[in-house]
């Protein structure tokens, strides 16, 4: 399902289910939620595509104005660069959480 959760925030809360996932339970939720809180701050959502405010995998046809208009406007705003962006700070988010939490 394109246009979903955000890649980078599924892909956070992964990495913190891999460091920590098998020996910390309740911990780790609310590690979890804390960076998806974070991370929602941040980009303003947690869905793709509010934060990017197109969803993706909604082009069906050539002839889908709507949706052509929102790809125009999303390669406007910076496209893969804006994702790009969006990763780094997914990632900076992760390693500040994961400091405080083994501080």
């Amino acid at each position: 399902m394109v246009g979903e959760v955000c890649g980078a925030l599924s892909g956070g809360a992964l990495a913190i289910g891999l460091l920590y996932g098998q020996d910390e339970g309740e911990a780790v939720t609310h590690l979890t939620e804390q960076f998806m809180h974070r991370f929602a701050e941040r980009n303003g959502a947690v869905r793709c595509s509010d934060i990017i405010g197109f969803n993706i995998g909604s082009i069906e046809t050539v002839a889908d104005f709507n949706s052509i208009k929102g790809l125009l406007m999303f390669g406007m705003r910076g496209g893969k660069k804006m994702c790009n962006k969006i990763v780094r700070g997914a990632v900076e988010t992760l390693l500040e959480e994961l400091e405080e939490w083994e501080s």
